[in-house]
């Protein structure tokens, strides 16, 4: 039994061409971190956002225009190394299970962390969960056909709240799916996504008798 389930987001910024031996190690810099806490039973207890100031180059015009975050925003923030940290001491101590949709935010905190040189928190370094990896596959797609967060939410009749692509709303609507699943209300809020995906079930069937998800709800307890 994990003490707090962390759903995270991070949004990034390129690093330049020019430097060409940072970019081996990695593409891109944090520039802010948005998170959900969950407790034990899956509840909302607490939210986190903070931006995060570059090192290696202004914020680029087109994340801008995806995430509307500019320079200003950046500005007065902190650096990786202090912004890491402190977001550490927000998670806590205790057992926690790390969440993300897709491996690219945890690719890119390690990475990063391996350019800058910068020891993450313990709690970072624990046990993370793709939960778009998760998520796809019990909905009937395969790896090759994962879906976006958008087109997830959607396939759950849930619709996405708040602003997208900026990071503390990207995790609390990704812990929404994460809740639905835990609740066993996945094939409820599918509707008739499942059943296209699934003709041949039985349509009173319960989303309880699915293996697939029987095998990850007991994996979260783990």
């Amino acid at each position: 039994m994990y003490d707090s389930h962390i759903f995270l987001d991070f949004e990034m910024n390129p690093i330049p061409r020019e430097f060409t031996e940072a970019r081996q190690m990695a593409r891109a810099e944090i520039v802010e971190i948005g998170a959900v806490k969950l407790d034990q039973d899956y509840n909302l207890i607490d939210r986190y956002s903070r931006f995060v100031k570059p090192q290696y180059a202004p914020i680029h015009k087109r994340i801008t225009q995806l995430t509307g975050i500019t320079d200003a925003d950046v500005a007065n923030a902190e650096p990786f190394a202090e912004a890491i940290a402190a977001f550490g001491e927000w998670i806590g101590g205790g057992r926690t299970r790390i969440y993300s949709w897709s491996r690219t935010d945890q690719n890119q905190l390690f990475d990063e962390s391996w350019l800058k040189e910068v020891e993450l928190p313990a709690p970072l370094e624990g046990r993370w969960m793709d939960f778009q990896d998760v998520y796809t596959r019990l909905i009937g797609l395969s790896g090759a056909n994962s879906l976006s967060l958008k087109h997830a939410l959607g396939a759950a009749a849930c619709t996405f709240e708040g602003e997208a692509h900026r990071a503390v709303h990207d995790a609390e609507n990704s812990a929404t799916l994460l809740k639905l699943v835990k609740e066993g209300r996945l094939k409820e809020q599918a509707g008739a996504v499942w059943q296209a995906l699934h003709p041949e079930k039985h349509t009173g069937s319960s989303l309880g008798e699915n293996s697939a998800l029987k095998a990850y709800l007991e994996r979260l307890e783990k």
